[in-house]
């Protein structure tokens, strides 16, 4: 076992020092975190030659258009075009950068990074199951909806209050987090809260614990889960944490 264990920490390390990284030792909420979105775009500017290229046309866009309905738009088409090539649970915004694979978070997170690196006024809205964008520019609401590729840029009223009638139903568009349906004693609080970039970096790492739990691999779904909450402490991860530990306990018994 403790040979093993070893082999699984080796294993994390990367993706701890990612982690470590992207967060910058920020601890601050949104809003109160000054330049995370640029420290972020820098770094994968450099492990990225596709974000590199992405990056460039958006500057370009930004110098024309400003803080302007039309450069979110820019962001949104212009990631999916260059960025986001096929939608897969459970990916990591390396993913994204690497192989051009992303999710509802690992894609949220890149959008996000870019609004803030431009200075847009946005929430990273959490639900049950999904994660979407908000963002308010020129005395309008708009939502980012990253797994839709082509009507995933929402801004007329009808389309965003039938969007947000999706999530009062508890039917988002792709339902990453299905723990209750792995364990009904695990539960599922109905959620839909704003949350910042570092939280948003923490729910990568649930989603990690929650594919490596699916995949009948508990030590590595506990050691997700406890990066998870170092950047997004909430009771759905602090439970499904414990949950792991008592799992792990009862194995070695």
């Amino acid at each position: 076992m403790r040979g093993f264990s070893t082999c699984v920490l080796w294993f994390f390390l990367p993706l701890l020092w990612h982690a470590s990284a992207l967060a910058g030792g920020n601890t601050d909420t949104h809003g109160a975190v000054p330049n995370t979105g640029k420290a972020w775009v820098d770094s994968w500017r450099t492990e990225s030659e596709r974000f590199a290229d992405l990056y460039e046309l958006l500057e370009k866009d930004f110098r024309k258009f400003g803080n302007s309905e039309k450069m979110v738009k820019n962001i949104f088409y212009r990631a999916h075009q260059k960025l986001f090539h096929r939608y897969q649970q459970f990916t990591l915004d390396k993913d994204a950068l690497d192989q051009g694979l992303y999710d509802c978070v690992s894609g949220s997170l890149i959008l996000a990074t870019f609004l803030d690196y431009f200075g847009f006024a946005y929430e990273v809205k959490e639900t049950t199951y999904h994660v979407f964008l908000q963002v308010e520019v020129e005395g309008k609401q708009l939502f980012l909806e990253v797994t839709d590729p082509q009507g995933g840029f929402i801004a007329d009223p009808d389309e965003k209050e039938q969007y947000l009638s999706d999530f009062a139903r508890e039917s988002g568009s792709q339902k990453l987090w299905e723990v209750d349906k792995m364990d009904q004693s695990l539960g599922t609080p109905h959620i839909y809260r704003s949350i910042d970039l570092q939280n948003l970096l923490g729910l990568q790492y649930f989603n990690q614990s929650i594919r490596y739990f699916k995949d009948g691999n508990p030590l590595a779904a506990y050691q997700f889960s406890i990066t998870a909450l170092k950047y997004h402490d909430t009771e759905r991860i602090r439970e499904f944490s414990c949950f792991l530990k008592q799992e792990l306990v009862l194995a070695a018994n």
